[in-house]
């Protein structure tokens, strides 16, 4: 039996070869329809449809007919499964699977002690604090965290680089 798994939806299932994706999906309370008018069947059904060669059955000659329906756009309402593959439904539908699906609550290390914590003085991953990685971490640990330093306006901002040039044009002699 084949296996079908709707991406966006977390749902995988084993169906019998040879049935309608818009059938499974209404079994499992998925909506594939974007309707044109509530309560019909009358509307856009356009899916997206990845796996090998042969896993649903080819096209129609309606889809071959609508410009819409080429390389791994298909519509769920035409299109039969024949073998393992996953399938895109459409975004911005009104409710995608009309059951929630369950989600891990978020941890919270303040009142439960084994929640991962973040290690600041360890880890010198990039926070939103410091982007760029905890100041403690830089490099190796061997050198300094680099300063800031504003750049000067006006005639001393000449004065300034001209002395650098100067720095670097000896630093070449050298």
């Amino acid at each position: 039996m084949p296996k079908v798994l709707f991406v966006n939806e977390h749902r995988e299932v084993e169906v019998e070869a040879g049935r309608k994706i818009s059938d499974v999906a209404e079994e499992l309370g998925i909506a594939v329809c974007r309707q044109h008018f509530i309560g019909v069947a009358f509307g856009d059904w356009t899916i997206w449809v990845d796996g090998p060669a042969g896993c649903v059955s080819p096209m129609t000659a309606l889809e071959r007919i609508w410009d819409r329906c080429s390389g791994w756009r298909r519509a769920a309402n035409r299109t039969r499964i024949l073998g393992d593959c996953k399938v895109y439904t459409q975004q911005g539908l009104a409710s995608r699977a009309k059951t929630p699906r369950p989600v891990a609550p978020v941890p919270v290390p303040s009142t439960d002690p084994d929640a991962e914590r973040f290690d600041h003085e360890n880890d010198a991953a990039g926070t939103a604090w410091n982007v760029y990685g905890h100041p403690k971490a830089v490099g190796l640990g061997k050198r300094e965290a680099p300063k800031y330093v504003p750049k000067k306006k006006g005639a001393a901002a000449a004065v300034v680089d001209d002395a650098d040039a100067d720095a670097d044009a000896d630093a070449e002699n050298e």
